[in-house]
């Protein structure tokens, strides 16, 4: 079973609940459940760029993010560099209102607005004659975080700039 639940994390481009994984595999809860611990604990064992982790209740298998720097080249884009820097402002200084984000990343930036909502990594709430953005926690788990926290988000992208260089001509923080 654990190899059964390792193959669908493996493909899977989202994260699963073990309930899900368990109609997939066609077995109960608990097995998928043990499976998971024990794939966490291998993962986590041996010297691995792989890992397997949790995400509010949810499971994925990721490139731990040390080594995102080596793959991004040739994972599979789903958004433009325009839009990534946009979704990042939002992240960093939301709640953010629509036409101060037009102020800052310029009328691109309704385009990106619509496609990350349709994505489902931001939600936009009415606020007088703009709307205010804020993350989802589809965004947290879009990126592998354990929170959809504000703050911890900040805290996430800072480290990241810290760590890769190559980012900070993308987050101005």
């Amino acid at each position: 079973m654990k190899k059964v639940v390792e193959a669908i994390l493996f493909t899977s481009p989202e994260a699963l609940n073990a309930k899900r994984i368990a109609r997939i595999a066609n077995t109960s809860v608990e097995e998928v459940e043990r499976a998971i611990s024990e794939l966490i604990e291998e993962y986590s064992s041996r010297d691995s760029a792989i890992e397997v982790i949790e995400v509010g209740g949810k499971y994925l298998m990721r490139v731990k993010p040390e080594y995102h720097a080596y793959v991004e080249r040739f994972a599979e884009k789903d958004m433009d560099r325009g839009t990534l820097r946009t979704l990042a402002v939002i992240a960093l200084k939301q709640p953010i209102m629509l036409s101060k984000l037009a102020k800052i990343r310029g009328n691109k930036c309704y385009e990106h607005v619509r496609k990350l909502e349709e994505m489902g990594l931001i939600k936009a709430e009415k606020k007088g004659r703009t709307r205010l953005l804020r993350t989802t926690k589809k965004f947290a788990l879009y990126f592998g975080l354990k929170s959809n926290d504000p703050e911890e988000i900040r805290e996430f992208l800072r480290k990241a700039v810290k760590k890769d260089s190559a980012l900070e001509k993308y987050i101005s923080l």
